[in-house]
């Protein structure tokens, strides 16, 4: 057996060793919900490095969407079978088409129209890329007329700022970590905003760049699946509460060393805190 195999495997019994007394069980209308095909379509974000990666092209794809989408179908026994996308925009507009069933996606009201979400599984923190010259320190500080913030297309960065700049200027470009590269280096844009993860990839690419401290926004991440499947909702939050209350969730992030990445509170805890 092949050294990814094995990994795997291990990744596999970790969380199932997690969840060794399961307590969420599917009913049969939340599996018709999830699986009407008998195969779980989950749909992964290869363009989100926290979400899951991959090597090389060809290579086999890794990180906590596989792990916790291959836990899902094992609990609704049914085969797993990844719908990989390379961006967020287009694993939504796969949602309109009809081609995948769950998904492990970013919470955000401006795709309300289109996905439901569980409670969320994990935080992740967002900041700003600046050069090492910059005098920006924080979000504030980039929101300023002339400042020119870069974004990936339709990604948790973009919905978010698109709310809430005031005066600084978005500029969009594909959801890629090469397109990032290009836009900072032709000096198209002043800061580059995203996940931790991400913008450490990208300064690994780049001279003269560095991460801004802390975060101006915490991005909630859940499992989504298309409008209209409620009883899959129901049963997949109930899922999602075990996979956090067991461990499941922390040690697929400790073993995929994400970075910036926080397990999400209980939905009690959200419930009591007023969110």
């Amino acid at each position: 057996m092949s050294a990814p195999r094995w990994i795997l495997l291990a990744a596999l019994a970790s969380i199932a060793s997690g969840c060794a007394s399961p307590s969420v069980f599917p009913t049969p209308e939340a599996r018709e919900a999830l699986v009407p095909s008998g195969k779980l379509r989950v749909a992964i974000n290869l363009g989100n490095p926290v979400l899951a990666k991959r090597a090389a092209v060809g290579s086999e794809v890794s990180g906590i969407a596989i792990d916790l989408g291959r836990a899902l179908a094992s609990r609704l026994e049914a085969e797993f079978m990844p719908v990989l996308y390379p961006n967020a925009g287009a694993l939504v507009d796969g949602a309109k088409a009809g081609a995948w069933d769950v998904a492990f996606a970013a919470i955000d009201p401006a795709r309300a129209d289109t996905l439901e979400f569980t409670a969320p599984y994990m935080e992740v923190g967002n900041t700003l890329l600046v050069s090492l010259s910059s005098g920006i320190r924080a979000l504030a500080d980039a929101d300023r007329p002339g400042v020119r913030v870069g974004v990936g297309v339709k990604n948790a960065a973009d919905l978010f700022l698109s709310r809430n700049l005031k005066d600084a200027q978005l500029v969009r470009v594909p959801d890629t970590l090469d397109a990032a590269v290009e836009l900072l280096q032709t000096g198209r844009a002043d800061v580059y905003a995203g996940n931790r993860e991400r913008l450490l990839a990208l300064r690994d690419k780049l001279d003269g760049y560095r991460l801004l401290e802390g975060r101006y926004y915490a991005v909630e991440h859940a499992i989504a699946m298309p409008l209209g499947r409620r009883p899959g909702v129901r049963f997949a939050d109930a899922f999602v509460e075990e996979l956090k209350r067991s461990g499941a969730v922390a040690e697929a992030i400790k073993r995929h060393s994400i970075r910036g990445v926080d397990v999400a509170p209980s939905a009690k805890g959200r419930a009591a805190a007023g969110r």
